[in-house]
């Protein structure tokens, strides 16, 4: 399936050190990152002509910038096989193909809430990453990995996987979630569905990349870059 279901009911977020308990309503979520052959056809269906599909801070951006596609989108290294994660994709561009999806589909596409991508990835036990809690560099694609690059999606399933059977939630690409950043996200007393604050100056991106060492591509790690950083 593309998508699995994650349950609902508490889960541990954070830090060891700084753990909370979290309660989230049951959700589904893709089981991939989005490839490069699944972008290709929000492109085909001239998804960064259609106005109605972006944001307006999205779509002022995308006029300005003059952005057509996405980073990297000619060169093979990053596009040569349709099974690869899309990169080099902007916040307000991963937004815009989760409505395109949406209207495709009649189904209700958004991007992950923090806490949601967070749950998924790690299950309800607080795992340091998905599959357990020591790093194996056999199982994700990180600098350790020695690969230089994405890998397909699914590359390292379902040994890599998630508790709920999510793939690459540790290396290979980051991900946005819908999140603002707020700094204090794992200091919150326990709550109720989590979210950002309503506002801010930078999203989140989740998951680790290719390039990083292990530690940088565990369950609790954050990232924070503007929303138009591609």
């Amino acid at each position: 399936p593309y998508t699995v279901l994650v349950s609902a009911g508490p889960y541990y977020t954070g830090e060891f050190h700084d753990y909370h308990t979290a309660t989230l309503p049951g959700y589904r979520i893709g089981r991939f990152p989005v490839t490069v052959g699944e972008y290709r056809a929000f492109l085909a269906a001239h998804g960064y002509a259609e106005r109605q599909y972006w944001s307006m801070p999205g779509w002022q951006i995308r006029v300005f910038q003059q952005w057509t596609a996405p980073a990297c989108w000619e060169e093979p290294q990053w596009t040569g096989d349709e099974g690869l994660p899309v990169v080099g994709v902007s916040w307000y561009e991963a937004d815009a193909y989760c409505r395109w999806l949406s209207e495709l589909t009649k189904r209700p596409y958004r991007l992950p809430s923090g806490a949601e991508w967070e749950k998924a990835a790690r299950g309800q036990d607080g795992r340091k990453y998905p599959w357990g809690n020591a790093s194996r560099p056999d199982l994700c694609n990180t600098s350790r990995a020695g690969i230089g690059q994405t890998s397909p999606v699914g590359s390292y399933s379902p040994a890599g996987d998630s508790p709920y059977g999510c793939a690459d939630m540790a290396g290979n690409i980051w991900e946005w979630v819908a999140d603002w950043y707020a700094g204090d996200y794992y200091s919150r007393s326990p709550v109720e569905n989590p979210m950002g604050p309503e506002r801010g100056e930078y999203r989140v991106l989740r998951g680790g990349s290719w390039s990083l060492k292990d530690r940088y591509v565990r369950t609790a790690d954050r990232l924070d870059f503007g929303p138009g950083v591609r």
